[in-house]
């Protein structure tokens, strides 16, 4: 019994002692992935002089870490009456900025944009004709705008920035180029309110640390009155019968023009043909009158003045009057 006792008397001694012990200080480790830029930004002891820089690009820029597992600092916080009664807090605290590209496609369908929802943009054309257009834009932050981003952006992400910021302003200039023009004019100017909107939306949040490598229009212009695009097919319809009899006109008079042509042609070659026929006939008259002449010269050359009549009768063409 005594040694039982001894023994919880022991063992509260060790509770109590155990009970006056500070908590122990754990080590508080960061990574900072191949994709994240990281700032180390002191949570307390900022002096009056420092705060006009505290939080700026320049502060946030010298603030970067490049390493890529960090311990942050921690100091003794009183929680009690005993020097024991403490608790470790950290004087210091990574912010990190995550710099993977983002990618979003905004349209009616949804089996082609990034969500199952309508998200294409609704706007109105000057004539009071509304309909949506698809938008797809990739966008990302590069090392040295991270600062810059995180300085504009603080507590939001690049893609809910693109979702946010990004969007509204997409939806502000295309608002503003398609009510401008009428519908014709919306259909036709696709390309240039496209090129519009590229360079106005990269310069603008170029400001902000934000790169945007792609933005174009996604599909057609998909009307908020079904009717309307009813009638628009139908006028498409009728202008492809129309342009399909035009090009069976076009193809016709070619095929007309290419006989013609033939026929030219081969006229021609039957001229240029009668013209060396009568030609070669007229050679061979000549090579005929020729050879009679040969012939005359050489009889007169030989002939003696008898007239071989036992071999040819007198008067026959062939003594060529030789006879007379």
């Amino acid at each position: 019994m005594k040694k039982i006792i001894q023994l919880i008397n022991i063992l509260v001694i060790l509770i109590v002692i155990s009970g006056c012990m500070k908590p122990p200080k754990i080590e508080l480790l960061e990574t900072i992935d191949t994709n994240e830029t990281a700032f180390l930004v002191p949570l307390e002891g900022k002096t009056k002089e420092g705060q006009g820089k505290f939080m700026s690009v320049e502060y946030l820029e010298n603030a970067k870490i490049a390493t890529k597992r960090i311990t942050i600092p921690q100091r003794e916080q009183k929680i009690g009456r005993f020097d024991h009664e403490i608790a470790w807090i950290p004087t210091m605290k990574i912010i990190k900025v995550n710099r993977s590209p983002v990618t979003r496609e905004w349209t009616q369908e949804s089996t082609k944009g990034t969500s199952k929802q309508n998200e294409a943009i609704d706007v109105e054309s000057r004539d009071s004709i509304g309909f949506g257009v698809g938008i797809n834009i990739t966008d990302l932050i590069k090392e040295e705008d991270s600062a810059k981003f995180l300085y504009y952006y603080a507590g939001k992400s690049l893609a809910q920035v693109t979702d946010e910021n990004i969007r509204g302003f997409v939806t502000s200039v295309l608002s503003r180029e398609f009510g401008k023009r009428d519908l014709a004019q919306c259909k036709i100017e696709k390309n240039q309110i496209h090129e519009t909107l590229k360079t106005e939306t990269v310069l603008e949040f170029n400001k902000y640390g934000i790169s945007i490598t792609n933005i174009g229009l996604v599909g057609g212009l998909t009307y908020e009155e079904a009717k309307i695009q009813e009638a628009i097919d139908n006028a498409y319809v009728s202008e492809m019968s129309i342009l399909e009899k035009e090009n069976a006109m076009k193809a016709q008079k070619h095929e007309n023009d290419r006989l013609l042509s033939i026929a030219i042609t081969e006229r021609k070659s039957a001229q240029e043909f009668e013209k060396a026929y009568q030609a070669m006939i007229k050679k061979i008259e000549l090579d005929i009158e020729m050879k009679k002449a040969e012939a005359l010269l050489t009889a007169s050359k030989k002939w003696t003045g008898a007239v071989p009549t036992s071999i040819l009768p007198q008067g026959s063409n062939l003594l060529f009057g030789l006879d007379n």
